[in-house]
């Protein structure tokens, strides 16, 4: 009962934490502990979500390409620790590391229940509005921003450094991550993720 408790209880922090950073709070970041169990717990999700789509792997004709997307999204996933903890050492902040890194994980589900938050409302209140060829695109766009504000303000709070190397941090982050899926867009077997994207979030939209 305790460990249950326990565990409600921190689920009920890192949302809380959540909410805060996603509304700008910096104070959202004590929420989060900076442990390695506590990173762990944070990855664990996205984990699981690579494992159920690995079983696409034995029902999909083309195996490669799911071989590949899975391999991608583990490396893209993994990305963000692996720059942000040699930028926390040249900078000296090492200690901030793993809270910042924990949180700004946790922090990455806030870019994918916004759009689909955004589409149930407008389902729900100007259903005309959800035909509009180029309205997934906008919210795509304002979402894919957002996500860049959000992490940038992450990585300041989070390891206390200055708006520039926020910024240097995070972009370093995002290159390292699209040279990434140009290079398996570019070799064979050509595995386009942009597709895959447009592909998912038309899901559940209604044709006229």
């Amino acid at each position: 009962m305790i460990s249950s408790f326990n565990k409600s209880n921190a689920a009920w922090r890192i949302f809380q934490g959540m909410i805060l950073l996603a509304a700008g709070r910096r104070e959202g970041m004590i929420y989060f502990e900076g442990t390695v169990d506590a990173f762990y717990t944070s990855l664990a999700p996205w984990l699981a979500f690579l494992i159920v789509d690995s079983c696409q792997i034995f029902v999909q004709s083309n195996k490669m390409i799911v071989a590949i997307k899975l391999l991608l999204s583990f490396c893209v996933l993994l990305l963000p620790a692996v720059i942000s903890q040699v930028y926390a050492t040249k900078w000296s902040c090492t200690p901030l590391w793993l809270r910042y890194i924990t949180a700004a994980t946790w922090c990455n589900w806030v870019t994918v229940l916004v759009p689909l938050l955004t589409v149930i409302l407008i389902l729900s209140f100007l259903p005309h509005l959800i035909h509009q060829p180029i309205l997934m695109k906008i919210i795509l766009v304002t979402v894919a921003l957002y996500g860049v504000w959000l992490q940038w303000f992450i990585a300041r709070v989070g390891l206390s450094i200055s708006r520039w190397r926020a910024a240097v941090l995070y972009a370093t982050i995002l290159c390292a991550s699209v040279l990434l899926y140009v290079i398996v867009a570019l070799l064979p077997p050509h595995y386009v993720a942009l597709t895959d994207v447009l592909q998912h979030h038309s899901i559940g939209v209604p044709k006229k």
